[in-house]
């Protein structure tokens, strides 16, 4: 791993340096992780996807903050040379969707994959999302209140979510625009990208995201669980 960030609240890690050769990379948002005991663990994701780009980045809030403790604009001065010159795409799960979603208004990004993203952890926005109060009652300032103002009008952004429990406290309040594919699947919660790897379909699934030939028909064909577009 090449060591690019880390500032204490963020740390960003490569899987490879640049190269001039590299003409694709993925940018991968961490979670929140799992806690395991008095061991709260935060995992780099989507190691498998990134065989397909000529490199990974690993971005991980180390704090949970939801970007709100995150210096992007220093982040992405010390990315410029893994970034520049590429066509970036990016990824993420829960907390790491909504920080890929974040990233696309502070660099150009071809498009970002994000599963049950929150549109928002802030009270004053959604008082329903109890959920991650824990890393939630941390955050001092909500310099990133939500999603609203950060999707742009050239990013794809396909963000796929569970349409049962509280997940539609979010998906509800994606803009309506061309270029977001709003889908959300029948009888799943928070844990889709789990259920997806589990039934074998979510390699399929994302590469048909990144290489934009996802389709609703297709995707009924290839997963157990029924999906729509919002």
């Amino acid at each position: 791993m090449d060591n690019i960030y880390c500032d204490g609240s963020c740390r960003v890690r490569a899987k490879a340096p640049p190269d001039a050769e590299q003409k694709s990379v993925l940018l991968s948002f961490t979670g929140i992780g799992h806690a395991t005991g008095a061991i709260d663990v935060q995992k780099i994701e989507f190691f498998g996807t990134g065989r397909s780009f000529d490199n990974v980045i690993f971005v991980s809030d180390l704090e949970r903050t939801w970007g709100n403790g995150l210096d992007f604009p220093a982040i992405f001065t010390a990315l410029a040379p893994y970034l520049e010159g590429r066509r970036v795409h990016a990824i993420g799960n829960s907390m790491g969707a909504f920080l890929a979603v974040v990233a696309s208004a502070h660099w150009p990004i071809v498009s970002v994959v994000g599963f049950a993203s929150q549109f928002s952890v802030s009270r004053a926005v959604i008082p329903e999302e109890t959920r991650w109060e824990q890393y939630v009652s941390r955050i001092e300032v909500f310099r990133i209140p939500s999603l609203e103002g950060y999707f742009n009008d050239t990013t794809d952004y396909y963000l796929l979510s569970g349409a049962s429990g509280k997940e539609p406290l979010h998906w509800s309040r994606y803009p309506k625009k061309v270029n977001v594919r709003n889908i959300v699947f029948a009888g799943v919660k928070h844990n889709l990208a789990a259920t997806l790897k589990e039934e074998g379909s979510l390699p399929a699934i994302i590469d048909a995201c990144f290489n934009d030939r996802l389709d609703i028909a297709w995707l009924n064909r290839t997963t157990g669980y029924k999906a729509r577009l919002v």
